[in-house]
């Protein structure tokens, strides 16, 4: 491979670097948002079911 002269491919590794970083963390925190909602007791929907 011949070598970057201007590093586009250097910046450009860098910034899937960098997206992969803050993507991560966004999806654990969505999936733990996620199972709170889904384990939520106090919802209506739950109410109803207990109630029969």
């Amino acid at each position: 491979m011949a070598y970057d002269w201007d590093g586009k491919r250097t910046r450009r590794l860098q910034m899937l670097r960098f997206m992969g970083a803050l993507a991560i963390p966004a999806l654990l925190f969505g999936s733990a948002i996620a199972a709170l909602e889904w384990t939520d007791t106090d919802n209506p929907a739950v109410r109803t079911a207990r109630l029969r």
